[in-house]
């Protein structure tokens, strides 16, 4: 590990995005890559690029978003030098957006997936896909910590770094949330709008829409079957590789997408969608609808 220079991979992973009209930059918020079958995508929050509420479609400013730039980490003059640089990327081919939504939910989802490769300018150990950084599959349950990776209040240190801010996993990950939904006698909450999304508890702030999630553990666990118990009588237990019994690990779980709606405000739970969420985005390459139109 240098003593002076990036300390931990996972802060080369995001990038800051900045929204504009053509009149003014409208706002911030994060964005990463994400590769499946050796496809890039730029992966950030619906409400980011289509300047519009995800639940209920009102407008976030005054203005349209027309395109956006990404700062990059880029090589100044094919030097060994490089700081971050922005790039316009569009948001639209004519009238038709060029990102890919769920395929089921639509923008009713806060994440789009945008075909993009990475720039030549940008270094190769810089912005990798966020769920190619680690293999090391952990217990991803309540209570386990996440760190959410971003531009809170656009707010960036050295070269353009983006800032750590930590949470806890706050809800039973493997069950969707529902967005103002109300009490029942029955089951869970009723009404309202079910979404492939965990909530975490972390005191997050704008700018940070689109950041990548990464969950960590500390512990004892069998990285091959990581939520079943550890049997230390098993035959050859201490020989296996895929037992861990001190140490820590990350893994990538998902998207942030901030604090919605008023009972989620109240009680300071932000959503993390799931990571399958942009598999399967990335994978129905389902194109858009125009939110303006």
């Amino acid at each position: 590990m240098p003593e002076q220079g990036i300390r931990s991979t996972y802060s080369q992973c995001p990038f800051q995005i900045q929204v504009w009209s053509s009149q003014s930059c409208l706002s911030a918020g994060t964005g990463f890559f994400y590769e499946l079958n050796d496809n890039w995508f730029l992966i950030t929050n619906w409400h980011v690029l289509s300047g519009r509420s995800p639940f209920t479609k009102e407008l976030l400013s005054s203005n349209i978003p027309e395109y956006f730039q990404v700062k990059y980490a880029s090589y100044l003059n094919g030097g060994p030098s490089f700081t971050t640089v922005a790039h316009r990327v569009e948001i639209y081919d004519g009238n038709q957006p060029r990102w890919y939504e769920h395929p089921d939910l639509g923008s009713f989802c806060d994440v789009i997936a945008l075909p993009l490769e990475r720039p030549q300018s940008c270094p190769p150990f810089m912005h990798n896909a966020a769920n190619r950084i680690s293999s090391t599959p952990i217990p991803v349950q309540p209570g386990v910590t996440v760190f959410i990776i971003g531009f809170p209040l656009a707010i960036s240190v050295g070269i353009g770094l983006p800032l750590w801010k930590s949470g806890y996993i706050a809800s039973e990950p493997y069950y969707d949330v529902t967005i103002e939904g109300q009490m029942a006698k029955v089951g869970g909450l009723q009404g309202g709008l079910t979404i492939p999304a965990f909530f975490v508890d972390s005191l997050t702030r704008a700018g940070m829409s689109g950041s990548p999630v990464f969950a960590s553990f500390t512990g004892a666990w069998d990285s091959a079957n990581p939520y079943g118990p550890l049997d230390f009588e098993e035959p050859n237990f201490w020989n296996r590789e895929d037992v861990i019994l001190s140490g820590t690990a990350v893994e990538f779980v998902g998207c942030y997408s901030g604090r919605v709606g008023v009972q989620q405000n109240e009680a300071a739970l932000g959503l993390c969608w799931r990571k399958d969420v942009l598999k399967l985005i990335c994978s129905a390459k389902q194109i858009g609808k125009h939110p303006h139109i």
